[in-house]
């Protein structure tokens, strides 16, 4: 009798252990899923995919955590496509993260909000490639002063999913530079190209008047076409002119003394200019 009561007494313990650990499992589960939906809610992706493997680890074969996971990852995936420049392969990669099934509707409105964007940006890039592609084909210098201006205008650390084109775009650009294209622009715009020209030289660079004289209007405005300010516009000056710089860079110490002493005028003619255009 004895050792039969006891051996009923280990089957319960052994329950009772099996209960527990499931019971532990469950909650290790519960709290992996609710704090990678809270990572998520505050955009760390790679934080949240770290708690979906945990709970996969739980329960190895539970659809919502893999459903989870799966969405958590192509958000991660279609970023760091879109900023290796790979905005085509990003679209197919969003659009099967949308479809996923089982998962998360805070995730699915995430992956809805970036499918916007990157087709966005990738109807941006098409029409870019096609405008490029276009222009290069010129043979009379008669280039599009739009198409000009916008690639004159981007930014490449901003619009990463671009950068596949740069190359074209440079060598568009140092086309329209070489064929001396005299763009026209309106007496509004040709008023705020000095103006600006005025505030890039009165700036720490190596750029003055001399050498911007040189530089067309069309180009001056580009550089503030997305709000860049002046370093950010004498770097892309330095990109596609730094040979106009270099040969006016034994200028006088009077055109110094001159530049200094009508730095804020410059500045007001400059915001005034701005003001006109806007």
């Amino acid at each position: 009798m004895k050792s039969g009561k006891h051996r009923v007494s280990l089957l319960i313990l052994l329950c009772l252990m099996v209960v527990g650990l499931a019971g532990c499992h469950n909650k290790a589960y519960s709290q992996s899923i609710e704090k990678g939906l809270n990572a998520v809610a505050e955009n760390k992706y790679q934080k949240a995919l770290t708690y979906f493997d945990n709970a996969l680890a739980q329960k190895p074969k539970d659809e919502k955590a893999q459903a989870y996971r799966d969405q958590t990852q192509a958000y991660l995936t279609t970023t760091s496509e879109l900023k290796a420049g790979k905005v085509k392969t990003a679209l197919t990669t969003v659009n099967k993260g949308v479809k996923i099934t089982n998962g998360a509707t805070s995730l699915t409105n995430k992956l809805k909000q970036l499918k916007v964007t990157v087709t966005s940006d990738y109807q941006e890039y098409q029409q870019l490639s096609d405008d490029v592609k276009a222009q290069l084909k010129v043979k009379n210098g008669n280039y599009s002063a739009d198409v000009l201006k916008r690639c004159a205008a981007i930014n490449w650390d901003k619009k990463p999913y671009l950068k596949p084109l740069k190359a074209k775009v440079k060598q568009l650009l140092t086309a329209a530079k070489k064929a001396k294209t005299n763009m026209k622009v309106s007496a509004a715009e040709a008023k705020r190209a000095a103006a600006l020209r005025r505030k890039i030289a009165a700036a720490k660079n190596k750029w003055n008047m001399a050498a911007l004289d040189d530089v067309p209007d069309w180009f001056i405005l580009a550089l503030f076409a997305d709000d860049s300010d002046v370093d950010d516009a004498a770097e892309e000056l330095d990109d596609e002119y730094a040979d106009q710089a270099d040969d006016n860079d034994d200028y006088s110490d009077r055109d110094e003394q001159t530049t200094d002493s009508n730095d804020d005028t410059n500045d007001t003619d400059a915001d005034s200019a701005d003001d006109d255009w806007e």
